[in-house]
């Protein structure tokens, strides 16, 4: 009987998520300790990788494929301006405008390691740029933001007030403090889940405002990609998931896990724009997908 494809999609994510921590031990030496010079400040902005390749095996490894998130083309605060890395690549892209690296290795040889270096360099911009006309696509349901459920829809609507501006305030205030922060948690639960338990890791915080405000008619997305104010090289415990906000025309960061409501946007870099469908080589992985048997840490 095959397989559930839902059921095939919530392993694969599960378990890119658990990679990507298990790597933070690999990442944690000093060629990726956080470059102490302040870029932000000057308008630009490098974030810096280092890849890992490995066949684990004592047999020759025909062509390996990765697909890799790297920062959006554009948000509001930051635009791609280049990428440097030694490794042969592709830069491919979606419409939602995110940006993915592809790589093809053609041949990895039996116990062989690669390793390479990437930089990233983000531009600031001097004003948040607008949103995009679509913007207003980001109302429905979607997988683990269940915002067309009984239970949600009635704390939505508990929560509703006279304005967006102050729904959106009740919102947070409700996520912020209802909600018990559980430290990393390898698989996705989602918005009911969160309003039911009352905890999770910061996508459960995420989804939760996400899935609050759609019900409110509010439009709203889950993000993911770093939080930072300067130039550094992210640990695989920096990634994080945030809610971004349509607020007159432009996307606003709300964050009640960090307790940021619309305040520090330009700290926050997003890789990814969240929905329950693959539009890309990354498929539903969180950050990175390989095709092929090699390990990977970056």
């Amino acid at each position: 009987m095959p397989a559930d494809p839902s059921n095939r999609a919530a392993v694969e994510v599960a378990m890119q998520r658990r990679a990507w921590i298990r790597a933070a031990g690999v990442l944690a030496g000093g060629a990726l300790m956080p470059m102490c010079s302040s870029l932000a400040a000057q308008g630009e902005l490098q974030l810096r990788f280092n890849f890992g390749m490995n066949n684990p095996g004592a047999t020759d490894l025909p062509v390996q494929r990765l697909w890799m998130y790297l920062p959006v083309r554009r948000n509001a605060w930051w635009t791609l301006d280049g990428v440097e890395t030694g490794l042969p690549h592709e830069l491919q892209s979606d419409p939602l405008g995110h940006t993915i690296l592809f790589v093809a290795i053609d041949r990895l040889g039996a116990y062989a390691r690669r390793v390479a270096a990437l930089t990233v360099n983000l531009k600031q911009s001097a004003a948040p740029l607008p949103a995009a006309r679509d913007a207003r696509d980001w109302l429905a349901p979607e997988r683990y933001i269940e915002s067309d459920h009984e239970a949600i829809a009635a704390q939505a609507l508990a929560l509703k007030s006279a304005t967006d501006a102050q729904t959106l305030r009740n919102i947070y205030d409700f996520v912020a403090a209802s909600m018990d922060y559980a430290g990393y948690m390898p698989e996705d639960f989602g918005a009911l889940y969160a309003l039911r338990q009352r905890r999770g890791d910061c996508s459960e915080y995420a989804c939760l405002v996400v899935a609050l405000c759609r019900a409110s008619g509010i439009p709203a997305r889950m993000v993911e990609g770093y939080v930072t104010d300067r130039s550094f090289a992210p640990r695989p415990m920096d990634f994080h998931d945030w809610a971004e906000v349509l607020v007159d025309g432009q996307w606003r960061v709300v964050d009640a896990q960090k307790r940021a409501l619309m305040e520090r946007d330009a700290h926050y870099i997003a890789f990814r724009y969240y929905r329950d469908k693959a539009l890309n080589g990354v498929g539903l992985a969180h950050r990175y997908r390989i095709d092929g048997e090699m390990e990977f840490s970056v």
